[in-house]
């Protein structure tokens, strides 16, 4: 498949750091199955293919930072080299195919070409927040509809009534638009109390909510009130295959009363049904090809794309209504 540009040749998560232990994770980035594992010196990243005679590694097991092929007992570390052969007295100079790997914000990142890590939004390393990741099972949805689907403001009307927003009850809103070298944005100044379950839950009085596109696969919804920051939902879209997506979502808080892990299971059992919701509707879009038309309440679609395909689209800022 031909993937745009900027995606082809992007850093993506293939794995949550805390997740690595004695087993090894079995991943697909961009339609190539990976394995990753716990090496001596931190994440490995190995394209899945022992090179003896091609068994998949992570059908193995985890040995001294080393992974295990289950056909032979090859044994293989860090950047893929052969480290023991069972049963013989030398080890030859072969390896696997070995991918770059960075550790940042508490994920392990790869990239099957040589494009420049993305930038984070801030809350996904910020000290003073209660934060943590969640990392649903991959489903079928393509990419690029995945992350326009999370900074979309027109569908949870229809799509999650009365959980996100009152299907009837909408309100005039402004919206500011931005778009430079760096992503894009757009701000919403609400100025009615919130009417979904969501945000009466999380939020108290909101006064604006933002979606932010950090190149090229990453969206941010934050919700702010009177004092700043309530609520910041990040999500990594990691591409696996052509119509199938993992969501690495980050939820970020303010400290305050609420333990943290109190606000983190409610913060998932509210979404739960969300993520369900979400799963439908874009499953039924990838079974479905063809060009988008442009609608009035698209803010962040183009960039999304232009992005995506390697463009930078001209930067430009304006305001416009909306019935939110």
């Amino acid at each position: 498949m031909n993937w745009p540009a900027a995606i082809a040749a992007g850093w993506h998560p293939v794995a949550e750091v805390a997740r690595l232990g004695r087993r090894s994770l079995a991943r697909r980035l961009l339609g190539e199955p990976l394995v990753v594992f716990a090496g001596e010196g931190g994440p490995v990243v190995l394209r899945d293919r022992c090179p003896h005679r091609g068994m998949p590694l992570s059908r193995g097991r985890v040995e001294a930072g080393r992974i295990v092929c289950p056909y032979h007992g090859w044994a293989f570390g860090a950047g893929g080299a052969c480290r023991a052969v069972p049963g013989a007295a030398s080890v030859p100079a072969v390896a696997a195919d070995a991918l770059p790997v960075r550790v940042v914000a508490g994920l392990v990142w790869t990239s099957l070409g040589e494009g420049p890590f993305p930038a984070l939004p801030p809350a996904m390393t910020d000290e003073g927040l209660d934060r943590f990741w969640w990392v649903p099972a991959a489903s079928r949805a393509r990419v690029l509809d995945a992350l326009e689907n999370h900074l979309d403001p027109a569908h949870p009307h229809h799509v999650h009534p009365w959980i996100v927003r009152a299907p009837d009850r909408r309100v005039p809103t402004r919206v500011e638009v931005r778009v430079d070298a760096d992503g894009a944005s757009a701000t919403y100044r609400e100025q009615a109390r919130a009417t979904g379950l969501l945000p009466r839950l999380f939020e108290g009085h909101r006064t604006t909510s933002i979606g932010r596109l950090w190149p090229p696969t990453i969206g941010e919804v934050a919700f702010e009130g009177p004092h700043g920051l309530r609520l910041s939902i990040a999500v990594v879209f990691a591409p696996e295959e052509k119509a199938v997506t993992r969501p690495y979502a980050h939820f970020a808080t303010l400290r305050g009363r609420v333990p943290a892990a109190l606000k983190r299971g409610l913060l998932k059992a509210v979404h739960w049904p969300i993520l369900a919701q979400d799963r439908r509707a874009l499953a039924a879009q990838a079974s479905r090809e063809g060009p988008y038309a442009i609608g009035p309440l698209d803010f962040l679609g183009p960039a999304i794309w232009a992005f995506a395909n390697g463009r930078t689209p001209e930067p430009r800022a304006y305001e416009a209504e909306m019935l939110l």
